[in-house]
């Protein structure tokens, strides 16, 4: 796999690439239909994770039911290339009027939107708080929850929750949300809903999806959630070409702060990535790169457009790839969450816009 990342990536980088692999992000999504036995809402909010939002819904066609999304703008793009969308923030008076007469659906969690969205013919998906705390009827709200279900005319085509501590070791309180969910989809009546959805990608690997869909994000794009024991394929691998090498004589420092002094003499490359492009910049003095078959540590400060990897011990040549983030080991996304303080879904998303994407 390697090998085919690497090759995609020296036809189309000059400076850095994200190569992205369609085919493993439709295998990641039939593993979590298999595995769970439901129908997939696939979540593709914030560009697809930063992988490309048309190329993945493209690559999830014929595998996922729907594709949720954040912004009304994503919601408009799905639609756009002739999928069903689910916006997932319920949204004001202006968004609905937007959406009117396209493919997709709102979330809503008050009468007002509700009635709003049946004036406009706009289908709805309920949205339930079992203890996230930021959006959704308070699941103790029963009236409330009618109320907005005999809206008249109103297309509840679904109803959803969302676990907030599904990657969790203890799984004590998502399944306490579960059971709160549960008990209002009963009460309810589940012939009301075409989509009763809960899990996230930790949830639903994790057997805990109450309904007949999930919604799975993380997982699609190849990290496996905290907690979780998955067969998942990687997606993606940011590369940056070696822009410059130099010998750093002992005790001589190197970029902004001078934050990297040299014990002994050095090889230090300068790659063609920096915080603009993604690379955090807490991976200064922590984080490492994969070239020529050795991992290289990033020293000194990240620069906005470039960043240092002590080059002494491996026979890397200026022009050549590297692999700064993805892949196995120190450079895969969860892993470089763990090094830089961050989180998995952080790493993927901050690979900025100006950042070519290829795809496989």
């Amino acid at each position: 796999m390697e090998k085919d990342f690497l090759q995609e990536a020296a036809k189309d980088c000059d400076r850095c690439v994200l190569v992205v692999d369609k085919t493993a992000i439709a295998e990641n999504a039939k593993y979590v239909v298999r595995k769970t036995g439901k129908k997939l809402i696939a979540v593709v909010k914030a560009s697809a994770y930063g992988h490309g939002l048309k190329q993945t819904v493209d690559a999830l066609k014929g595998v996922a039911a729907m594709f949720a999304v954040a912004t009304v703008e994503e919601a408009l793009e799905v639609s756009a290339v002739g999928e069903k969308a689910l916006l997932l923030t319920p949204p004001d008076g202006a968004g609905l009027s937007a959406l009117a007469g396209k493919n997709v659906s709102v979330a809503v969690e008050d009468r007002e939107t509700a009635t709003a969205a049946a004036r406009l013919g706009i289908p709805v998906h309920i949205a339930v708080d079992t203890g996230m705390g930021r959006f959704g009827v308070n699941w103790r709200d029963v009236g409330t929850l009618l109320g907005v279900c005999d809206v008249e005319g109103l297309d509840t085509e679904g109803i959803f929750t969302h676990f907030p501590c599904a990657d969790d070791e203890d799984l004590a309180s998502t399944l306490e949300a579960e059971r709160r969910f549960s008990g209002v989809v009963s009460v309810l009546g589940k012939r009301r809903f075409g989509y009763v959805h809960s899990a996230n990608s930790a949830a639903a690997l994790r057997g805990v999806h109450y309904g007949n869909a999930v919604r799975a994000g993380l997982a699609l794009y190849g990290v496996c959630p905290r907690s979780c024991v998955a067969q998942l394929k990687e997606v993606s691998r940011l590369y940056a070409k070696i822009i410059s090498s130099r010998l750093v004589p002992d005790g001589e420092s190197v970029g902004y702060g001078g934050a990297y002094t040299a014990n002994g003499i050095k090889r230090i490359a300068v790659i063609g990535a920096g915080y603009a492009d993604g690379l955090p910049y807490s991976a200064k003095n922590h984080g490492s790169v994969f070239v020529s078959g050795t991992y290289c540590d990033i020293v000194g400060n990240v620069c906005m457009d470039s960043a240092f990897i002590d080059a002494t011990h491996c026979r890397a040549q200026n022009g050549e790839l590297v692999c700064v983030l993805g892949g196995e080991g120190d450079t895969g996304y969860a892993a470089a969450a763990r090094k830089t303080g961050q989180i998995p879904y952080r790493i993927m998303t901050g690979i900025s816009a100006r950042v070519k994407r290829s795809y496989i």
